[in-house]
């Protein structure tokens, strides 16, 4: 390491500790927090905060930059990398004044507490005021960050998905409309095909969670660096590499709730578990991007969790586990269950073909919220337009409608797309991991998921954030971002799963 390096490397391993600490605060507060903490937890979060703005823009900060930037061409590749991401933080951050930052810190962590209480009683102006300001906060950011961008959400964008537009993704989300509105059609006079109704009879939840626990474990989540809690919505927080939470629901009418929510979250989690230990304490010792990061998440939840050759192998413990319940079951009749296509209300609880709707939704306010075609008080009525002019179904609450996500209360506009942008990664991904691992299915069925942990570690989470998503892309797959895969990959599903 040279001197250079070793300069930044400090200043580095401060932020990323004081990440850590705001990333701990922020788990606590949606686990196990008490209710009456919210106000003085936001002051808290606000302090760290400020504290982390101020360690990425001081003096020793720039001047740590300004070093390495001189001596780029002596450092090998991956410090290269660390580094030049860094600058790329470093950038952002001086733009951001820190007055900016604290007040955004504090009406998040205030706003994801009105937002629980909104959706408990199904009302959305609780949360209104919050949001409110948020957006308006966001909007004053896309103009400091880039004032001549040619949308405010491109800027949102890049936050999430470094390098991504709207004129980008609009054609990808156009093309996704269709393709599943013509599936959708195919698979219409074959409803009755499926009968989903076992994954809803009674479930206790401590057999829930046992169950779901064991399966991520064997699908390579370590609970010796991780661990399993409860939330309002499902989530993985990365503490550090050896450090990572994740959180799920239950319901105890809804088997799928848990399972899939945990082996989603536990997806996230082997990512952060897998990054490689040499970049520990940077801003490159985490996932390259969210679209990157859900398509971890995603491959386990869909790919590899929601295929014919897992149930082979699963099925039997999850009858030993609810016996009764599952009794009329079978390991195709329960894979073709999981897999039924339809609109349903909710995303997270949505199948594979129609999730995207529910992204594209939240795509198209989240950018008339930017340049302010849509007013935050006009939500409810356009999400519920939405849903019935591209699902057919109507929220009958704010609760089933424009609650349903925790996102926008911590400030996550522009964050929505990176699940799409995952299915669509996770599918190239796998095309790849067929012709690299060619009896990797035969492996799936016999509950040998090592390998393909294995290829996730050398293709993708050994790297970490020292690659852009195009690049990793690009360098995984031999392509840059494609829909067809995944069109292909669904299709094939589903009519495997309908048998049509």
């Amino acid at each position: 390491m040279t001197p250079e390096y070793a300069r930044l490397q400090k200043v580095m391993n401060v932020i990323a500790d004081l990440g850590s600490a705001i990333a701990m605060m922020g788990w606590d507060q949606e686990t196990y927090m008490p209710e009456g903490a919210v106000e003085q937890r936001s002051e808290q979060l606000a302090t760290l905060a400020e504290l982390h703005h101020h360690y990425m823009t001081n003096d020793e900060a720039q001047k740590a930059v300004e070093v390495v930037l001189i001596s780029l061409a002596s450092l090998d590749l991956r410090q290269r990398q660390v580094a030049e991401f860094f600058v790329r933080d470093h950038k952002r951050a001086l733009m951001l004044p820190e007055s900016h930052v604290v007040e955004l810190a504090k009406i998040a962590s205030l706003a994801q507490d009105s937002w629980k209480k909104a959706k408990q009683a199904k009302d959305f102006t609780l949360f209104q005021p919050a949001l409110e300001r948020i957006v308006e906060l966001k909007r004053i950011e896309a103009e400091i960050l880039d004032s001549k961008a040619i949308h405010p959400y491109n800027v949102m964008l890049d936050e999430y998905e470094p390098g991504l537009t709207i004129a980008q993704l609009s054609p990808v989300f156009e093309s996704l409309r269709k393709g599943t509105a013509s599936l959708l059609q195919e698979l219409a006079p074959y409803q009755d095909n499926i009968n989903d109704a076992a994954l809803y009879r009674a479930y206790p939840k401590d057999q829930q969670m046992a169950v779901a626990k064991d399966l991520i474990g064997k699908l390579g989540f370590s609970m010796d660096t991780g661990r399993v809690d409860l939330s309002d919505h499902p989530f993985c927080t990365r503490i550090a590499r050896t450090d990572v939470r994740l959180t799920t629901r239950i319901r105890e009418n809804d088997l799928r709730s848990c399972l899939f929510g945990l082996i989603h979250e536990a997806g996230h989690g082997m990512y952060e578990q897998g990054v490689s230990d040499e970049l520990a304490r940077t801003p490159s010792g985490r996932g390259a991007s969210m679209g990157i990061h859900e398509s971890q998440s995603l491959f386990w939840e869909n790919v590899i969790a929601r295929s014919e050759e897992f149930w082979q192998w699963a099925f039997p413990r999850i009858q030993q586990a609810f016996p009764d319940q599952l009794s009329d079951q079978t390991p195709n009749s329960f894979y073709r269950a999981i897999n039924k296509m339809g609109p349903s209300l909710n995303r997270v609880e949505s199948d594979e073909l129609t999730y995207n709707l529910h992204i594209i939704l939240r795509f198209e306010l989240e950018r008339d919220l930017m340049d302010g075609s849509l007013a935050v008080k006009d939500i409810p009525a356009a999400w519920n337009e939405k849903m019935n002019s591209s699902l057919g179904v109507v929220p009958p609450t704010d609760a089933d409608g424009c609650l349903q996500d925790v996102h926008w209360s911590f400030g996550g506009i522009g964050y929505f797309p990176s699940y799409s942008l995952g299915k669509l990664y996770a599918a190239m991904q796998w095309n790849v991991m067929q012709v690299d691992i060619p009896d990797v299915r035969d492996r799936i069925s016999n509950g040998d998921f090592a390998p393909i942990l294995s290829w996730l570690r050398l293709k993708i989470h050994d790297f970490g954030r020292t690659e852009t998503p195009a690049e990793i892309i690009q360098r995984v797959t031999g392509r840059s971002l494609t829909e067809n895969d995944f069109l292909e990959y669904i299709g094939t599903k589903a009519r495997h799963a309908y048998t049509v």
